[in-house]
Parts: structure tokens; sequence; C-alpha cells
């Protein structure tokens, strides 16, 4: 889920440029250290990795 959270954030607002959340703020840093291991991914490369990804995790379901 935290690489889908990278990819929107990415292809919506662009390269991570706020602060670090806080040390008790588990779930903000995970999102933040995901988003900010994109670098400086463009947002049309950030929507095509959605995409694949989600092709990924749609034709590994156990269905």
């Amino acid at each position: 889920m935290l690489k889908f959270y990278s990819y929107y954030k990415q292809a919506t607002v662009g390269p991570c440029s706020i602060p670090r959340p806080g040390f008790w703020d588990v779930v903000g840093k995970a999102k933040w250290d995901a988003w900010n291991s994109l670098g400086e991914m463009s947002k049309e490369e950030a929507m095509s990795s959605y995409v694949d990804e989600m092709k990924l995790v749609r034709f590994e379901a156990p269905f």
C-alpha cells in the first residue's frame, strides 16, 4: 500500500518537499519515507508506475 501512496503523491504533488514527521508519528514517517524514496521521479513516470503496480496486484490475486 505504501508503494501506491508514494506513486499517488508523486503524481499529484510532485517530489516530497515537506519535513519528515516526528518520532511518534510512525504511520506518517512510513508514508513520508516511501514518498521521499522516489526522489525526482516525474509525475508521468509515477502515474505509469502506479498503473504497472496495480496490474501486478490484479494478476497476482488468488482467485
